[in-house]
């Protein structure tokens, strides 16, 4: 058998609250941001809302889980999408063998097409000893060869069911290839043809057909859910339910999910591996931060208006970088009730940033840009935002910073939390 292939606010005069935290290209010095005693100039009304008091977060641990859905290497075929006969085929290999004396042209098509089948969340591989093509290729003169293909001839050859397998003679140059199921006008194309102008080269062509003989058979190996992805995998199937709590709720999130009491393990078990895996989805896995830093967020209202602020709390220069403007980017907060409509926090270094564009009322950045800050030992630079016409209620601001050290950067992860009047 062969295997196949803080933020804290309280309302009244600018009152203060810092937080210890974990944060994470020109640089901007503290002296080039407005102190706590200045406030941005932008409009303000009569109607203007007046700010209370809120609750501010960071996080000891930052994660990021992209969702890359049921099969990101597009080899798992569910039982569940089988039709009957290839169900019957399956059955028989997992209970173990499937035999026939001859086996006819889907049997082999649906045996190629299916290295993985996913049944009750077991993984199977499909092996079987079919006859099989073995194809090598090489470099050759026009007087070495007799039938040479154009491109396009191949390019049609190896096409099938909108899937083009273009690269199979680049393969072949370098190791054998084996086909357990060759369609009518590859195998025509086969018969035909010794080479084929393959973007400017001559390349020539070699099959061989291995055929073991009948029976043929078609078993089934139970494997680890890292075989269908090629890579480490933390099943967090059988995890604690606070466990598999998190990851559902890390997956869902959009960017990277911060958290503090985590269950034991995760980010240990999320560094370790290249995907977690649970409910029939995999995530790529990638841990951003994984204890505190020297940097505080704190937070003061006055009126309508909010100041976020950040503090260098070690005895050594700090970097830290954002979107633009510096140093926080282009807030926005939305309300806790569940809508998902977004309300940007003005700021006039939004007019003033030749790195983002004010639209019609709205800000939006040019480009995937980042800009650094420098904040020294002990220092503080921060913004003020007003909130604009929110209606009464709590708002949560939801963002991140990038701290810089000589080794790797730090996500720091903070949500901040105001209550409109």
């Amino acid at each position: 058998m062969k295997r196949r292939s803080v933020l804290a606010l309280a309302a009244g005069s600018m009152t203060t609250a810092g937080l210890l935290g974990a944060v994470g290209s020109a640089s901007i010095g503290a002296e080039d941001v407005p102190g706590s005693a200045e406030v941005t100039e932008m409009a303000s009304g009569a109607d203007d809302p007046a700010l209370s008091a809120a609750t501010v977060e960071t996080f000891d641990h930052v994660v990021r889980l992209n969702d890359l859905g049921d099969d990101p290497r597009s080899r798992i075929t569910r039982f569940r999408d089988l039709d009957d006969r290839e169900r019957a085929v399956a059955d028989a290999a997992i209970a173990g063998e499937f035999a026939t004396t001859e086996p006819p042209d889907w049997l082999a098509r649906f045996v190629s097409a299916t290295p993985i089948v996913e049944r009750n969340g077991t993984f199977y591989r499909l092996d079987d000893d079919f006859p099989t093509y073995r194809i090598t290729a090489e470099p050759a003169t026009e007087s070495e060869v007799e039938e040479i293909a154009s491109y396009d001839t191949y390019e049609r050859a190896v096409t099938r069911e909108n899937y083009a397998m273009t690269r199979l003679l680049e393969v072949a140059r370098r190791e054998t290839v084996e086909l357990s199921y060759v369609w009518d006008d590859l195998e025509a194309f086969l018969d035909r043809y010794d080479a084929v102008r393959y973007h400017g080269d001559i390349v020539a062509f070699s099959v061989a057909e291995v055929d073991p003989g009948p029976p043929y058979t078609v078993s089934a190996a139970r494997v680890p859910v890292s075989e269908t992805v090629d890579g480490s995998v933390w099943d967090a199937t059988d995890a604690p339910d606070p466990t598999r709590r998190l990851v559902r709720e890390a997956g869902s999130t959009r960017g990277a999910f911060g958290f503090d009491r985590e269950p034991p393990g995760v980010p240990e078990r999320l560094r370790d591996h290249d995907y977690a895996y649970l409910d029939g989805t995999f995530y790529a896995a990638t841990v951003e931060k994984d204890g505190s830093v020297p940097l505080s967020i704190s937070a003061a209202t006055t009126d309508d208006r909010l100041r976020l602020s950040v503090r260098n709390e070690s005895d050594r220069e700090l970097r830290f970088s954002s979107g633009p403007p510096r140093p926080f980017g282009v807030l926005r907060c939305r309300s806790t009730d569940g809508a998902d409509a977004r309300s940007l926090l003005w700021t006039d270094r939004y007019a003033a940033s030749d790195r983002v564009r004010v639209v019609a009322g709205d800000v939006r950045q040019r480009g995937d840009v980042a800009v650094t800050t420098t904040v020294g030992p002990g220092e503080a630079v921060g913004e003020t935002y007003a909130v604009g016409n929110l209606s009464g209620g709590e708002y949560v601001i939801a963002d991140s910073i990038e701290l810089e050290t000589a080794s790797r950067s730090q996500t720091v992860r903070y949500r901040a939390t105001f209550s409109v009047a």
